[in-house]
């Protein structure tokens, strides 16, 4: 049976687990769900800190670890610690050249937006055969 958006979103807000730290930085406040090549989905969460690893990277670590390296699609999720309600946020600038980077043909890789929303890496990475000109 395939994944639906509303299933992959629904894993990475199981992924879920906020924890604050004594130095005021979150642990699993954000959740992410990876859909591989193979069409097996791997979760992940934050890890916050000046360090921090985002949840995308964190579930893309067990992707690559088990499947490889292609994705299909990602979602990631915050909770709004005050009333619970669930968000779907888009990767931040360090995740979408991690995601490209992986491999090239990931550009194409669905990026959930939300419940009726969706793009590409592409569409996120616009530029992303650029490189610096000489002057």
């Amino acid at each position: 049976m395939e994944t639906t958006d509303a299933d992959l979103i629904k894993r990475a807000a199981e992924a879920l687990n906020p924890q604050q730290l004594a130095d005021g930085s979150w642990v699993a406040d954000v959740g992410a769900a990876v859909e591989a090549g193979d069409g097996t989905v791997h979760t992940g969460a934050s890890v916050g800190g000046y360090l921090s690893v985002c949840a995308e990277q964190s579930a893309l670590s067990q992707m690559v670890s088990r499947t490889g390296p292609v994705l299909r699609r990602v979602v990631a999720v915050w909770a709004d610690p005050d009333g619970g309600a669930l968000h779907v946020l888009p990767p931040c600038g360090r995740c979408r050249e991690f995601l490209r980077v992986l491999r090239q043909e990931n550009l194409d890789a669905i990026v959930v937006l939300g419940p009726d929303h969706r793009t590409t890496l592409r569409e996120l990475l616009p530029v992303h055969g650029w490189h610096a000109e000489q002057v």
